[in-house]
């Protein structure tokens, strides 16, 4: 596999057997000879974003409505916000370009300026990522614990990550019973 699979999405396979992973869809956003990075988008919800600005030691945050969830089993001490290009000043360093319509950063000034508001539609809040070694990823594809899509900010933004998993195989052009395995006749 040589080609980049970045950015895009990367759909667990049922039943994939590792519990960080399980019925995840992750946002691929860096593949190569050096490995993979990306963020689970339908983690486990982890603590409110008033909480996280707490422990982040913000005090003067205002009330915000939403969850961070857990975007990796790496460093799941960062913070990492994801958002659609445009809503955040593109002076602000820190920030990465992740596919068209999509931007991510760790920054705490992009933090910052979040919490001034007004907070970006569609704002996703993450702590931790996902990586792979070189090589490792590829591997995982071949024996088929992942299914490689394309990315639109349109799924990533509005599609709410209860309901992620699903509309990624839908992108596969597949459902997550395609996957499983039966024997006719055997119970």
């Amino acid at each position: 596999m040589s080609s980049s699979l970045a950015p895009g999405l990367l759909v667990a396979s049922p039943p994939l057997g590792d519990p960080h992973f399980d019925r995840s869809v992750v946002l691929l956003a860096a593949h190569g000879e050096d490995g993979a990075f990306g963020w689970v988008l339908n983690g486990k919800d982890a603590l409110s974003l008033s909480e996280l600005w707490t422990k982040v030691g913000i005090s003067d945050a205002p009330e915000m409505e939403g969850m961070a969830r857990f975007g990796g089993p790496v460093a799941q001490e960062q913070v990492w916000l994801l958002y659609p290009s445009g809503v955040i000043p593109v002076e602000l360093e820190g920030q990465m370009h992740v596919a068209p319509g999509i931007m991510a950063s760790a920054a705490r000034q992009v933090l910052d300026a979040v919490i001034e508001g007004p907070v970006p539609h569609g704002l996703i809040t993450l702590l931790g990522y996902a990586g792979w070694a070189p090589g490792q990823l590829e591997n995982e594809i071949r024996r088929g614990s992942w299914l490689p899509t394309d990315v639109t900010a349109d799924v990533l933004f509005v599609t709410p990550p209860e309901k992620l998993w699903h509309r990624a195989y839908e992108r596969v052009g597949a459902t997550p019973m395609s996957f499983t395995t039966r024997t006719v006749g055997s119970a």
